[in-house]
């Protein structure tokens, strides 16, 4: 039996403009199990691209449709980054702390008028730059590096900083251990061809929006933080979990020919995961990763801090 009745696919963008229908800007693909195709958008701004989702969302919990929500960028950070968030908070899961650190510190549509539509810039360099200020010693910024307009936040470095990075007894490498296996960049890189760093810093904000709905709330889980792994075999998820969250890499699946590539990939996601779960065969892409050790220290870093990409090898 599917998982699930829905999905639902976003390719993320970290930009300050708004700006839709284009390569490098926000596509959604989305619709239920039966659809022949995803119903495709294109968001002009975060805020529009989180109010759509939402209202996806709200309409199917209301039919009790399970639905699977996936976005293209890091849902943590590697390992000890979390302790090094200065103000965050305690008693929690790293990866609780860094959610609830950039929803509290990450201002978007900065700069828009009552009235009007979202502007679509955020703070996310003077965030990077406050967390490198309270994590480093003078002249050795990081963890971030590289900046749109290079010195315009004197603690975020232009060049890589030496790796790993070391705050105190902290080591800090530029990898989690899934980046490592799909070869994707490292979160810290903030601007530049196939940087993602900014996208995971203005897209958390948003899953921790969601995720916090009164409404959507109480029904919603993130993979593998709140489910752990999936088993080989029987019931996994509870029957009130209706949308679960789940990190996505497109480049680890081939995308479908389209005249933009972000909007290839997000059709070939969506009917990568659906065809899948057609054929019962989605629930093991949630189990633990192959060469990873259950309750291993590995283990325990991916369910408590860093995360893990769907599909990734």
């Amino acid at each position: 039996m599917p998982l699930f009745d829905s999905y639902v696919m976003a390719d993320w963008s970290g930009g300050n403009r708004r700006r839709g229908g284009k390569k490098d800007c926000i596509w959604i693909a989305h619709g239920d199990r039966n659809a022949t195709v995803p119903t495709i958008t294109s968001a002009r701004s975060r805020t529009e691209a989180e109010d759509g989702i939402r209202a996806l969302l709200t309409i199917w919990l209301s039919a009790r449709r399970r639905t699977l929500v996936c976005a293209d960028f890091a849902y943590g950070y590697p390992a000890g980054f979390a302790a090094i968030l200065s103000g965050s908070a305690t008693g929690v899961a790293p990866w609780r702390r860094v959610w609830t650190y950039l929803g509290t510190n990450l201002q978007d549509d900065i700069g828009t008028r009552p009235g009007a539509l979202p502007s679509n810039r955020s703070n996310r360099f003077a965030v990077a730059g406050a967390i490198n200020a309270a994590a480093s010693r003078l002249g050795s910024w990081g963890p971030f590096w590289c900046l749109f307009k290079p010195g315009s936040h004197a603690c975020v470095p232009q060049a890589r900083p030496r790796q790993p990075f070391i705050c105190g007894g902290t080591i800090i490498h530029p990898l989690r251990i899934t980046d490592q296996r799909a070869q994707s960049d490292t979160p810290f890189r903030l601007f530049g061809t196939g940087s993602v760093g900014s996208q995971v810093l203005t897209g958390i904000p948003r899953l921790e929006k969601l995720r916090s709905d009164p409404e959507l709330g109480p029904h919603s889980a993130v993979w593998p933080f709140e489910t752990g792994w999936a088993p080989s075999s029987g019931a996994w998820l509870d029957p009130e979990q209706l949308v679960l969250y789940a990190e996505i890499y497109p480049s680890v699946r081939p995308p479908l020919t389209d005249t933009i590539l972000d909007r290839g990939q997000v059709r070939a996601m969506w009917h990568w995961a659906r065809d899948l779960d057609l054929k019962n065969r989605l629930l093991d892409q949630f189990q633990l990763p192959g060469g990873v050790i259950a309750a291993s220290p590995d283990d325990a870093t991916i369910r408590s801090e860093e995360g893990w990409i769907l599909g990734c090898p």
